[in-house]
């Protein structure tokens, strides 16, 4: 066993240099804090793991559970490494993933220098009528305004007032307080579509359907426990084609996804080319 003021002595040594960590003078030595087989586990292999002004506390409890899971980490990896396939050809396997690493890491940076990230409305609108009927729906979406709260709370006459003039007044922010106040739920954004079924769920059982709504239709109700207020924005049915609204977001990432594939495929292609006419790339075979 480790004496005492030893063990002190250590602990001490790794918090302070955790906590301002200076990588270690291979002159002074570098504490060892575990070891599995022949490998071992360094102060400074933790270097860049602290947060800045970490006590002592953080720093013991940041210390101990990565040298937990670094001990795991390497008795599983030893176990491992005893059943790797006689034909498992490693060095080949590694080769491929750092080729594989640096492409993607250089692609990144060349789409993140050169990507034209803007989507005008236009081009969105243009992609919709082109495809709208790719996003056909599977259940009914809608745009509403809903609020749940306690039925018997004092503050009702001033909640019905709100709703009844949702547009002034920043009623809708006081609606979302009350409701907060009394873990109730709303839903207040006007661009937001949610499935029927969920809106449908925050009701009492068979309240309400999925009927045809009228826009800016209304419903208050209420039952032993709530108060319930619905308002209509924006109904569209199963099998119906989903609004440009709805799919603009999705059609954004499409379009930027294109944008991109073409981006790095016409940089491969002039590079490519470039390269050949400078003859650094030769084909030995016809």
């Amino acid at each position: 066993m480790r004496p005492l003021h030893l063990h002190f002595f250590l602990v001490l040594t790794v918090w302070t240099a955790a906590c301002q960590f200076i990588a270690p003078d291979p002159g002074a030595g570098d504490p060892v804090l575990a070891s599995v087989y022949s490998k071992k586990l360094y102060l400074s292999d933790l270097e860049g793991i602290f947060p800045p002004e970490c006590t002592r506390e953080d720093s013991t409890r940041i210390i101990s559970n990565f040298t937990s899971r670094w001990t795991q980490e390497q008795v599983f990896l030893n176990e491992a490494e005893k059943h790797v396939p006689a034909d498992l050809k490693i060095e080949q396997l590694l080769k491929k993933y750092k080729e594989s690493l640096i492409g993607l890491n250089f692609q990144q940076k060349l789409i993140e220098q050169n990507l034209d990230s803007m989507v005008s409305e236009q081009e969105l609108r243009d992609f919709y009528e082109k495809n709208k009927d790719q996003y056909q729906l599977e259940t009914s979406i809608i745009r509403c305004y809903f609020v749940k709260i306690p039925a018997n709370i004092d503050e009702m006459r001033r909640a019905r007032e709100w709703w009844d003039d949702l547009e002034k007044n920043n009623n809708k922010k006081r609606l979302a307080g009350l409701a907060d106040k009394y873990n109730g739920i709303y839903h207040l954004e006007d661009s937001v579509w949610h499935n029927f079924s969920d809106i449908e769920a925050l009701f009492p059982k068979d309240r309400i359907s999925a009927r045809n709504w009228s826009r800016n239709e209304r419903l208050s109700i209420s039952d032993a426990e709530f108060q319930y207020f619905f308002k209509v924005l924006e109904l569209v049915s199963t099998r119906e084609n989903a609004p440009f609204s709805y799919v603009a977001e999705k059609a954004k990432l499409i379009i930027l996804n294109k944008r991109k594939n073409k981006l790095v495929e016409e940089f491969k292609t002039k590079l490519y080319e470039t390269e050949l006419r400078k003859n650094n790339v030769k084909i030995h075979i016809q």
